[in-house]
């Protein structure tokens, strides 16, 4: 039995130091990564409001890296038999809300409704002469 509690014992701390480890690496990579806007550091209402700028200023903020928090959602276009995928952002009442288009690097989405963070590179494309946000080459994270 002490035997046993011994190994018990050496293993945990093993795992507990390699998840450690892989921890602060997956942290490192995220600090080295420079991030122009970050949403996520602010309350609801004022992510919602910075969304609500850039999508009013888009010439502002087009190619900087804008890290967001908010819930996915899954639009189709059926005259174009496209898919769309947004980050929605609430504002603290919930009686408002602002989204950011975005396209995953990977190409694989999350179940729709899902809470999500997500980093990408601020762009827009034209439709009929609008210019519409979308954060490129977006990757989720934590």
């Amino acid at each position: 039995m002490r035997n046993f509690l011994a190994f018990f014992v050496i293993m945990s701390i093993i795992f507990c130091g390699c998840g450690e480890e892989n921890n602060s690496a997956s942290e490192k990579i995220l600090q080295a990564e420079k991030i122009d806007v970050d949403l996520t550091k602010l309350s609801t209402t004022m992510a919602y409001s910075a969304v609500f700028d850039i999508v009013e200023n888009p010439a502002e903020y087009r190619g900087k890296i804008i890290k967001i928090r908010g819930t996915y959602a899954k639009f189709h276009d059926p005259a174009k038999n496209e898919y769309h995928h947004a980050c929605i952002i609430m504002d603290e009442t919930a009686c408002c809300m602002q989204g950011m288009e975005f396209e995953l690097s990977d190409g694989k989405y999350p179940p729709k409704e899902r809470e999500i963070t997500l980093i990408g590179k601020f762009d827009t494309y034209t439709i009929q002469k609008i210019d519409n946000p979308i954060l490129r080459d977006a990757r989720l994270v934590e």
